[in-house]
């Protein structure tokens, strides 16, 4: 499933043109195609025709396209689609559809087209006037000001780490990729209970949330390589997925077990 820092990458490429695509910010919207049907889940896709792309921010694992009135100088908020990955979603700016898995697509002022694939077809579309609402109950950003190690000592409780971290009440958009590598950067055992920590685990761990999340967005500005379908031989994790596998830093076994449902990696003698 895509993660913050995934989904970071994709806002990143809609809005800047990143990964030598064209940027969607700025272009018109001149027509919208729902070809699969069970994508959308609310509203109507009519309202942003017209209107003008004029941001794309994430929050959690979502992703908001602002738009607004073409007319004048800017013109007044028109409707916003509000897209969730799911599971293989994405989205690309591109001069043609390509032939497979189009769920949405919407055609642009300059004839290229925003388009929406999904060859699983988990991810959903919500035309909407306010994005706050689907948010309810969410937690601080990770690289947020909000979120501090203190956020951390008051939210994890009981609970493994593990399970914690993947709360999105805790804290948004972690999954499980970015939470076993925060775990291994802390040097934390996943599955001891949160408030077990001392408060200098709290701050290392809250340091390493912030810099493993802040490197695998540099990198994936750069080269996607831990996107899924796109894994080079050489795995380009430290735990995630390596179960049995010699630690990087240390040379030993890696452990492997479920907690919260999701398969956990870590390192008996580098986490404690």
């Amino acid at each position: 499933m895509p993660e913050l820092p995934e989904v970071e990458t994709v806002c990143w490429r809609l809005r800047e043109g990143g990964h030598g695509e064209p940027p969607l910010v700025g272009r018109a919207i001149a027509g919208f195609d729902v070809v699969d049907g069970r994508v959308l889940r609310s509203g109507d896709v009519r309202r942003v025709v017209g209107a003008r792309v004029v941001d794309v921010v994430r929050r959690a694992k979502w992703i908001t396209i602002r738009t607004a009135s073409a007319d004048g100088d800017g013109g007044t908020a028109a409707a916003h689609l509000l897209v969730h990955l799911v599971m293989t979603g994405d989205l690309h700016v591109v001069a043609a559809p390509p032939p497979r898995f189009v769920r949405w697509q919407a055609r642009l002022d300059d004839g290229s087209h925003l388009v929406f694939t999904d060859p699983r077809c988990f991810g959903h579309l919500d035309v909407v006037e306010d994005d706050e609402p689907f948010f309810a109950g969410l937690g601080p950003e990770p690289l947020g000001a909000d979120f501090s190690a203190a956020t951390l000592a008051a939210a994890a409780g009981a609970r493994p780490l593990k399970a914690a971290l993947l709360d999105q009440a805790v804290v948004a958009g972690l999954g499980n990729i970015w939470v076993d590598e925060s775990l291994h950067v802390a040097g934390l055992d996943p599955r001891r209970a949160g408030r077990s920590l001392s408060d200098d685990e709290r701050q290392r761990l809250h340091g390493a949330i912030r810099a493993t999340l802040q490197q695998a967005i540099a990198e994936a500005k750069v080269e996607l390589v831990w996107r899924y379908g796109n894994r080079t031989d050489a795995s380009p994790f430290r735990v995630y997925d390596r179960g049995g596998e010699p630690c990087r830093a240390c040379t030993a076994t890696l452990s492997s077990t479920k907690i919260a449902g999701r398969t956990t990696v870590w390192c008996p003698r580098c986490q404690t």
